[in-house]
Order: C-alpha cells, then sequence, then structure tokens
C-alpha cells in the first residue's frame, strides 16, 4: 500500500511504495540490478539518466509500455523528418528489413536512433526485467508541489545560476540533465527525519500515464529491491507494439 507524507526535517515529500511491481528494460550482459556508472568530476552530463547522482541509478517504470517508452525514446524520428529509409533500401536492392538489418549490424544503437526504427539485434541483447520494490525506503515525490517549494528553498541560487528562475514541472521533466542530476546529487545527500536518506526519486514519466521510480544503488535498502528474470523481448510483444506505434517507430 502506498503511504505518502511531508518531511517534517526537509519539507520534501516523500512516497514509499513497499512491494510495488514495476518494471526495467536492461542490457542481459549486465547484472540485472544495475545502472550506469556516473563519475562525481564529470562536466557534461546530457548522457546521464534524468535522477542520476554519482555511482549507479536504477529506474523502475510502472508498466510495460512506459518501460518500453522510456527506453524507445531516443528511436522517435524528430517532428517533421522525412522517412528516407524504404527509398534508400530501394537504392540498395534491400527488402526494407534487410536494409535495416544491414545498418544495424554497422551502426551502434546510438548512431541508429533517429531513423525510426529499432533493429532485432536491440532486442535480442536485452530483456524486460520485473521488478518489486523494498518494503522500507522513502523516495522523494520530486514532481509534489512540497517537494519543489523544498527545492527551491535549498538550492535557488544553483538553480538561478542555471536560468531556472522558477521550478516547475516543465523543468523536472525536461532535457535539462545539468539541472535535474543537481536537484538528485542534492537529494540524495540529505537527512531525512526518519535519520535515513532518501532511497531515490518518483516522478512522472515525461511520455505520460505511468510513474517512474529512480533508485540510488548507494542506499542499503536498495539490496532489497528484487529484480526477477529476465523476459525476451520479442517483436510480437504487445506492450512494445503499444509504446512502438505511439512513437512511430518499425519494430524488427
Amino acid at each position: 500500500m502506498t503511504t505518502a507524507r511531508t518531511c517534517s526535517v526537509t519539507g520534501l515529500r516523500l512516497i514509499s511504495d513497499p512491494g510495488a511491481y514495476g518494471f526495467h528494460v536492461g542490457k542481459n550482459d549486465y547484472p540485472a540490478l544495475s545502472g550506469a556508472p556516473r563519475d562525481a568530476a564529470a562536466k557534461w552530463r546530457q548522457a546521464w539518466g534524468r535522477y542520476d547522482v554519482p555511482g549507479q541509478t536504477f529506474y523502475v517504470a510502472e508498466t510495460r509500455s512506459a518501460a518500453y517508452a522510456e527506453v524507445l525514446s531516443g528511436f522517435k524520428r524528430a517532428n517533421g523528418a522525412t522517412d528516407t529509409l524504404t527509398k534508400d533500401a530501394e537504392f540498395a536492392g534491400l527488402s526494407l528489413e534487410e536494409y535495416i538489418e544491414e545498418i544495424a549490424r554497422e551502426w551502434s544503437d546510438r548512431d541508429f536512433m533517429g531513423l525510426g526504427a529499432i533493429p532485432a539485434g536491440w532486442r535480442y541483447d536485452r530483456g524486460l526485467i520485473p521488478v518489486v520494490l523494498p518494503d522500507p525506503g522513502w523516495l522523494v515525490d520530486v514532481e509534489h508541489p512540497d517537494s519543489i517549494s523544498a527545492i527551491e528553498g535549498a538550492i535557488g541560487p544553483l538553480l538561478a545560476s542555471f536560468n531556472v528562475t522558477h521550478l516547475t514541472t516543465g523543468t523536472l521533466r525536461s532535457e535539462k540533465r545539468h539541472v535535474t542530476t543537481r536537484i538528485a546529487e542534492h537529494l540524495h545527500g540529505l537527512t531525512l527525519d526518519t535519520g535515513s536518506t532518501p532511497l531515490g526519486v518518483h516522478f512522472g514519466s515525461k511520455h505520460g500515464a505511468a510513474w517512474c521510480k529512480a533508485i540510488w544503488l548507494d542506499h542499503p535498502e536498495a539490496r532489497d529491491v528484487l529484480a526477477l528474470a529476465a523476459e525476451p523481448i520479442l517483436v510480437t510483444d504487445d506492450d512494445l507494439k503499444t509504446a512502438a506505434d505511439r512513437f512511430r517507430i518499425r519494430v524488427f
């Protein structure tokens, strides 16, 4: 059962979801419970996750389709971009499927982004991991008005230095990772009225209709997060198709 309250020390809105069930898309050759390692000295943060902190951050989405949406958004072709894949495939004398697979072998996933297609190799390398959240542990409900007010009161000058005159959900859901990761670092180091630090951040998916959670793996209670056996990502997966259709992406 979800419990929410406002911390008497920090003013942050806290949420606890003992036993909540979520999903994470991860690479098969990495530990199920892991995140990209981040260096505190790094100055370039645009490639970081929204609420990454130095160390590792593990992300969980409320639904299967939301988990897919979070990792597939980079494949979405920009508005107004021309679809040249069919034309290029015809010029190369290949079917569209053959052409996609050919360039997928030559390019990395990052280079492949923007073409509006998911190569089969992307699916083969990853699995959908069901996740059960631990019984203890408080996360910061970062988009709650109490949290927004508390963050502004604590690090207002820092936000102003990033040209954030007023903190809103617009900033929190933006691509300004130099802002959101600094907010995460501030929250990560706080002591709550329980005497412990936050387990992570609870936030709404920028794609809508679902919550997401960023769990900081250096927290003692993160070891109680249960990552179940990964499911293969199949081209026939209805939730994958739902996310791909919404993004106008082809799945191979």
